[in-house]
This record gives C-alpha cells, sequence and structure tokens, in this order.
C-alpha cells in the first residue's frame, strides 16, 4: 500500500519530467541564442540570461535522469553558442561586470578605467582625476577616498578628493583630510597649494590670502595662489566679452569663481606673492597677457598658446586660431597643444566642419594622437553655447576615441559640465559593447563564489 517513489524531485513521471526538461532547455536555448548583446541593455540581458542558466540549473536538479540533462552532462547540447559550464562560469560573470559598467556614468568610467590595470600612464592617471573628482562633487567621499589605486597613486587620488573639498568650502571633509592624511601624504597630494587656488578662486580677502602663501616655504602655495588670481581674471574677463548675465558664480567643468564684485590687480599680486623671486611668476603672467590679447613670446610655455588662441576665438578670428601653431613656428609641445586647441575653439564655436578637418589630419598621426584629438573635439562640443551638445544612445560610442581612459575622461567631463543635457536611452551600454563586447575567450574568475553569484536568480 505504500505510494510509488516519483522519478523527479517535484514528483513527477518521467514521461512528464523529460518532456519538462526539454522545454525548460528550448526556452533558455532561445534566451540566449536570440537575444544578442548589442542589440538589448545588459540588464535586460542579465535578467533573461540568468533565467535560461535557472532553467539548467532546475534540469540538472530536478530532472537528472531525462534525456536532456544527461545530454547536458556529456557536453552534448549548448546554451546558444555557448558550452553550460563556460556560460555560467565565465559568460555570466563578464555579463555582471558589463551591466554593472553600464549602470551609470561613473560606473562606465570607471569599467573603462579598470580595462587594464597594469597600465600606468598620463591620459589613465587624468582618466582616475576625473572620477574622483565626480564621486566628490556628487559628495560620494567614502566611494573617492576607498576607491582602489595603487600607492603610487595614492596622492593623485587624494588631492583629487581634497581639491573638490576645497574649491567648494567643504569645511569638514577638509578638516578630516587634514587630520587623516600624514605629513607626507599632505605634501604629496599639495594640500595646501590647493587651499590657496581655492581661496584665490572663491575671492577671499586678499590680505588674508597673501599672508597664507607668504607663511608656507613651499613655492607651490604662491604659485597656486597666482595660478587662481590668473584663473578668476581670465573667466571674469571672458564672461564679460561674451556679455554674459552677470550671476554670484561661474561655473567650468573643474573650476568655480564666486564673489564676482572682487577684481584683482594680477600684476600687483604676483609681485607680492613673488617679491622675492620675481621670475617664478612669469609663466602666469604670460598666461594671463595672452588671455587679454597680447601674442607670447615663441619659447612662452604651451599655457600662454593656449590662452591666446582662446582669446582669437573669442575675438571671432577663427582663422587665426586655426593657424596660430603653424604660423608661429612653435616648440613641438607648444604646437602639439595648439593644435589641439585650434580643434576644440573651433567646435565651441560652431564650426563643426572645420574642426572635423582639423580633427581628421591630426588623426593621421597614430591611435593616441586620433583620441586626444577626437577629445578635444568632444571638449568643443560640449562646451558649445553656439551648437549645443544633445548626448543621445549611441554619441558616446561612436565618438573616434579608441583609449578606453580618453573615453572616460570624456564622460567624466561631460558629466560635470553645466549645461549637460540628454536624451534617449542612457548612452553607457553602447560604450561597453564596443570596448568590451563579445563573450569569446574570457578568463576564469578570480573569485568562484563570486562567479556563482553572478549566474545565480535570487529568489522573489
Amino acid at each position: 500500500m505504500a505510494p510509488l517513489k516519483a522519478a523527479n524531485l517535484d514528483g513527477s513521471t518521467a514521461e512528464v519530467g523529460s518532456v519538462e526538461a526539454a522545454r525548460l532547455y528550448s526556452e533558455a536555448n532561445a534566451y540566449v541564442s536570440n537575444m544578442a548583446e548589442g542589440a538589448y541593455s545588459y540588464a535586460y540581458l542579465q535578467f533573461y540570461w540568468k533565467r535560461a542558466q535557472a532553467n539548467i540549473d532546475r534540469i540538472r536538479r530536478v530532472y537528472p535522469d531525462s534525456p536532456t540533462a544527461r545530454s547536458l552532462v556529456a557536453g552534448e547540447l549548448k546554451i546558444g553558442p555557448f558550452e553550460p559550464a563556460y556560460f555560467k562560469e565565465r559568460v555570466l560573470y563578464d555579463l555582471e561586470l558589463k551591466q554593472l559598467g553600464s549602470f551609470d556614468d561613473v560606473n562606465c568610467a570607471i569599467f573603462l578605467y579598470g580595462r587594464n590595470e597594469a597600465r600606468s600612464d598620463a591620459r589613465r592617471d587624468e582618466a582616475l582625476a576625473n572620477i574622483i573628482e565626480v564621486l566628490a562633487r556628487r559628495q560620494r567621499w567614502s566611494e573617492a577616498l576607498r576607491f582602489p589605486v595603487l600607492e603610487i597613486h595614492r596622492p593623485l587620488l587624494l588631492g583629487s578628493v581634497f581639491k573638490v573639498a576645497a574649491f567648494y568650502e567643504q569645511a569638514d571633509m577638509v578638516r578630516k583630510l587634514s587630520a587623516t592624511a600624514s605629513p607626507a601624504e599632505r605634501y604629496a597630494a599639495g594640500f595646501d597649494a590647493l587651499m590657496a587656488e581655492a581661496r584665490a578662486l572663491q575671492g577671499k580677502p586678499r590680505a588674508e590670502l597673501f599672508a597664507f602663501a607668504l607663511s608656507h616655504t613651499d613655492p607651490r602655495v604662491r604659485t597656486a595662489a597666482l595660478r587662481g588670481i590668473v584663473e578668476r581674471s581670465i573667466l571674469i574677463g571672458r564672461m564679460q566679452a561674451h556679455h554674459l548675465p552677470p550671476g554670484n558664480a561661474i561655473q567650468t567643468v573643474h573650476l568655480v569663481v564666486q564673489n564676482l564684485s572682487l577684481r584683482d590687480d594680477v600684476a600687483a599680486a604676483a609681485a607680492t606673492l613673488f617679491k622675492a623671486n620675481p621670475q617664478g611668476a612669469a609663466p602666469l603672467l604670460a598666461v594671463y597677457r595672452a588671455s587679454l590679447g597680447l601674442a607670447p613670446d615663441r619659447d612662452a610655455p604651451p599655457e600662454a598658446h593656449l590662452a591666446y588662441q582662446r582669446y582669437l576665438g573669442d575675438a571671432a578670428r577663427l582663422d587665426e586660431v586655426e593657424s596660430y601653431a603653424r604660423d608661429r613656428g612653435l616648440a613641438a609641445a607648444s604646437k602639439r597643444s595648439c593644435d589641439l586647441g585650434a580643434i576644440e575653439i573651433l567646435a565651441e564655436e560652431g564650426r563643426l566642419a572645420e574642426a572635423d578637418s582639423l580633427r581628421s589630419a591630426f588623426a593621421a598621426r597614430g591611435p593616441e594622437d586620433a583620441s586626444d584629438a577626437a577629445l578635444a573635439e568632444f571638449r568643443g562640443r560640449m562646451n558649445s553655447t553656439m551648437t549645443p551638445l544633445v548626448a543621445r544612445t549611441k554619441t558616446f560610442a561612436e565618438l573616434p576615441i579608441s583609449d578606453p581612459c580618453v573615453m572616460a575622461t570624456a564622460i567624466m567631463e561631460w558629466s560635470l559640465t553645466p549645461n549637460r543635457s540628454q536624451r534617449g536611452a542612457t548612452p553607457w551600454d553602447a560604450v561597453i559593447y564596443r570596448f568590451a563586447g563579445g563573450f569569446t575567450g574570457l578568463a576564469a574568475p578570480k573569485s568562484a563564489a563570486v562567479s556563482d553569484a553572478a549566474s545565480t536568480v535570487r529568489p522573489y
């Protein structure tokens, strides 16, 4: 009188279980075969591919004696184009990383930054600084401070966080960073110099600023104080030249100027800060004078030539902007900066065809130059009031930037621009697909537990 033992874990007979196992496999295989990467968002793709894996897990657990289960174990069946073990252990893990990377702009930039962890160069450092700045500007201080970096990059991280705290008068964070960082870290990150630049930009009383700068033996502090004065004066001058309506502050991608009623005598400030070493102020004074229309000497720093180019652009002398680097016979570093500056300024002024022509010519030098030129053109479009940039689904993915760190910089700077605009679906899925598309040749995950979690559907 005892009940017959069921063939399967759910109590079904062998025949019923075999039919259900075949149905589950057919559904799982359809999910993976018919939903191609790039055609759907990674979040949508992950939703169905993880359910495909849940179907396979159910076949093996509930219907282990079915023909479908035996075929899966024998390696006779695939899930789409993938072997079952490869799909579970590697594809779904990689899909989890891509889904996280496409979640928002910061995650996308972090994903791109981490594509090559062994890489160390100026472009990657710039991407890191931008990522940290965005996190700090969004008040995500703890995330910024615990961002994983090598010890050599620790000063860059601390300096980026402190810069935001100082520039935006986050007194609590300034005190916390000053108290927790060691003297060596504070010096390497340039805390005092950043504070001097911040006070200059904020329009703090100049007597206090000069006293602060002159109380430090580190020459970087005096240079930073004068730099802030010069940056402030240039931005206020440009605002007036463009007849922009006055306000309480000027916000750019990386700088903010406050207390606009204060006007500096830049030459007098330089004389005060560099009384013992007048030549120390020469590079920044060259930049300031160039911004007023005084052409710099050929051997002036690249920043001075860029400031003069910007003056030419503001004066609508755009033909001279394009020919400046060639006509002046500049040194290689200055010429390169001005070539990129011309691309940016022309794009900002709405001369898109000319900017794109210059970008194409610059890009012919090599892939690194191509990425730099594309970033310059994008910066111009991003800051343009003539033809405002609107970010759409493919805007970033279609930028001719091949370096993932340069792309990360473009994304982060766009997220910081005060006039950013976006329409349609978020563009981060397309960026991840362009730089990390495909699931072939994936390395084994470093953690089996993480891989298992990435392939498991959470219970409802």
